[in-house]
């Protein structure tokens, strides 16, 4: 399947996503119509390899697949950034833990949280992992579950990446928030469940090497969802009336800010489009060893900002009607600054890593 194919059927989908919405929104997380769409569409498996019946597609066509989603539902987008770049992620773990997977149910959705906070004590054949994870998204649809944690070997501490079926852990329902509330993100608690050595790989090689995808990734629903910001507040000025002077004052000062916010979410595609064309151009050179990762991990971070201040001006502009809970605006408003939360998405962190990368060491 193409990626044409694949951004073809996530547009028919708009529609009802977007009237969804609210519904995902009150059960705080996805309504199951969503997710069966988007299995049944083939998106969640856009990144799995080809070899397990995906796509075996790459960071462009799931940039463009979850800012098409996002400008309807960013919680639907952002799950399907969370089920499918980790499916491509399982593409990376020894052949036997895709297998696991795959063989038995080759949709099975997985959901993650990568940070590795968890601990794992190493045992024969693998290691015993407890701990608490917090911002799984997408975890009530999920099979499996990704959860980062640190083993003390002989030769030292390091940091692994868990691959643990759904039915061994805990799902917390701590998913109260003012964004993204669709995404369903609880914490996953275990304890002292066995996983086997090859459902354990390292972090590094496979986050950690892979850090600029794992990044550019998730800015594909912010983007979307300000888009999606963009063109209401568009439908906003398009119905309002120029009948008086002050009206068509008014109307120039709106307008100033559409042009201001459109070129914004416009710059921020531009620089995910072309993070993810270098990524997979390096991803098909066969991942050579110094990709850009800092620039990528910058642009991802200074696109989140764009889209941030773009949908923060027409929110903004959009007067005290937009505070209705039925006027879409404001959904985007919360989901846009939830997603950019996401550590990954924070400005000045990724400022400061691009800039110590370029001068840090001329500075000491």
């Amino acid at each position: 399947m193409d990626q044409a194919t694949l951004i073809e059927r996530a547009r028919n989908l708009l529609p009802a996503l977007a009237e969804r919405a609210p519904e995902a929104e009150r059960l705080r997380q996805l309504p199951p119509a969503n997710v069966r769409a988007l299995i049944e569409g083939g998106l969640t498996r856009a990144l799995q390899p080809e070899a397990f019946g995906g796509a075996g597609l790459g960071a462009g066509t799931h940039v463009a697949l979850t800012s098409t989603l996002g400008a309807a539902c960013p919680s639907t987008a952002w799950c399907q950034f969370v089920w499918s770049a980790h499916s491509w992620l399982l593409g990376t773990y020894p052949a036997d833990a895709q297998h696991a997977v795959w063989d038995k149910n080759p949709e099975a959705l997985i959901s993650a949280s990568l940070g590795p906070v968890g601990q794992a004590e190493a045992v024969d054949g693998g290691v015993r992992l407890s701990g608490r994870w917090a911002f799984a998204s997408g975890c009530d649809h999920a099979e499996w579950l990704m959860l980062g944690a640190v083993v003390v070997r002989d030769e030292g501490p390091a940091p692994i990446l868990c691959l643990v079926p759904r039915r061994e852990v805990e799902i917390v329902d701590t998913w109260h928030v003012m964004g993204l509330r669709g995404t369903g993100s609880k914490d996953i608690q275990v304890d002292g469940i066995f996983v086997p050595e090859s459902f354990a790989p390292s972090w590094l090689e496979t986050v950690g090497r892979n850090q600029g995808l794992a990044v550019t990734v998730i800015g594909g629903p912010v983007l979307g969802a300000a888009e999606g910001a963009v063109a209401r507040f568009r439908e906003r000025l398009l119905v309002r009336t120029t009948a008086t002077l002050q009206r068509q004052k008014d109307q120039g000062v709106a307008r100033q800010r559409l042009a201001e916010s459109a070129v914004e979410v416009d710059a921020a595609r531009l620089l995910l489009e072309r993070n993810a064309r270098e990524i997979d151009a390096w991803t098909a050179a066969g991942q050579p060893a110094d990709p850009p990762t800092l620039r990528w991990i910058r642009d991802t971070g200074f696109a989140a900002e764009l889209c941030a201040r773009a949908t923060q001006r027409v929110f903004e502009a959009s007067g005290g009607s937009a505070l209705q809970d039925s006027e879409p605006i404001q959904r985007f408003w919360r989901d846009v600054h939830a997603g950019h939360a996401h550590a990954f998405l924070n400005w000045d962190t990724a400022a400061e890593a691009w800039a110590n990368g370029e001068v840090g060491g001329a500075a000491d």
